[in-house]
């Protein structure tokens, strides 16, 4: 069965709406506060954003955007662009308040990402949003697994590249350069992941049809990537890819924990928390729970995790008081020293 987008005709514009303002929000912040470097991030993941999905509907044509969507570039809806904007900027001010290094960030912002994917596109595609090439009941419930792989592409390659960025010396002509070149950059390694992706998935099938599979006419044929051998693949590697993903994430998480600071970021966890209030309002609101009543279950543990990415630090930083008396010890005389570990037991 099918869910079609009939009983909420301005879902479409509430969904741009939200996007718009919320980016408009966290850029006017960002101006306000007078962060030079992070206002070109934010505008740069919005290029990254057009750029990848401009890129990857005329390149695979394995989906296509409805024609709903107020403002579009190249069929493309620029709500699109500013929800990759807002979710891998928000996704990165998370993972700023872990204090991990920044080579690991990139991943937490990857599992960030992900756990909102697996139920927006499910839920997104039956309403109409956008439509793959496959039916519904294939795959993720309609989603194609290198869909899913492709969003942890997304944000670890802008991730990476920006972070990378922040080490350098921003004084210098070839760092403006790398700046300036980001979205780009960013694109390339997603290529490169995705055709590594691809390839695993293919090499299987390959082997075993090595006589069958031949490109006719010069052109790959892009129904070969949903035949069912090269299907199981996908998912296997995916599988292989989420529980290394989390993997490397709980495992530094663990490492680094004496090192989480309480940052709360209201603006990024608002706009976060929106986007999955949105999906699970419209799972009921559509339909969609009758279809799939499985995601009752999935979207209230996504969004479950979600909160607890976002209070972990919280929930293991050390009381203040007992954060100050640990600095300053040595200057406390004997008596101080008995008080303030008296109070530290209170508190612990």
């Amino acid at each position: 069965m099918e869910i079609i987008q009939t009983l909420h005709p301005n879902l479409y514009l509430i969904f741009e709406v939200l996007g718009l303002v919320s980016f408009v929000a966290i850029l006017a912040r960002e101006i306000y506060q007078k962060n030079e470097f992070r206002i070109y991030e934010i505008l740069s993941a919005l290029v990254f954003g057009l750029i990848l999905e401009i890129g990857n509907t005329y390149l695979g044509h394995t989906y296509s955007y409805s024609s709903n969507f107020l403002i579009q570039i190249f069929n493309v809806p620029l709500a699109i662009g500013v929800y990759w904007a807002l979710i891998i900027y928000s996704a990165m001010l998370l993972s700023d308040q872990y204090h991990l290094p920044w080579t690991l960030r990139p991943f937490m912002d990857a599992l960030t990402a992900i756990i909102l994917d697996l139920y927006l596109d499910v839920v997104a595609v039956r309403l109409g949003f956008w439509r793959w090439v496959i039916p519904h009941n294939q795959e993720w419930y309609g989603i194609p697994f290198d869909n899913l792989a492709g969003w942890i592409f997304v944000v670890i390659a802008f991730s990476f590249i920006i972070r990378f960025i922040r080490t350098l010396n921003l004084k210098r002509t070839l760092s403006r350069i790398i700046l300036l070149l980001s979205p780009f950059l960013a694109y390339g390694g997603l290529m490169i992941l995705l055709a590594l992706y691809g390839l695993l998935s293919f090499l299987p099938y390959a082997l075993n049809n090595w006589g069958t599979w031949v490109i006719s006419d010069f052109k790959p044929n892009i129904n070969v990537f949903y035949n069912p051998e090269i299907q199981l693949w996908k998912i296997i590697i995916f599988v292989a890819l989420l529980v290394e993903l989390v993997n490397i994430v709980v495992g530094a998480m663990i490492k680094y924990r004496k090192k989480y600071v309480w940052r709360f970021d209201l603006l990024s966890f608002s706009i976060l928390t929106s986007m999955h209030a949105f999906i699970l309002i419209t799972l009921f609101t559509s339909g969609t729970y009758k279809e799939l009543p499985i995601f009752i279950f999935l979207g209230t543990s996504f969004f479950i995790i979600h909160l607890f990415l976002h209070f972990l630090p919280h929930m293991l930083q050390e009381p203040k008081v007992y954060y100050f008396f640990k600095h300053v010890e040595k200057t406390l005389s004997k008596e101080e020293k008995i008080v303030a570990k008296m109070l530290d037991k209170e508190l612990r």
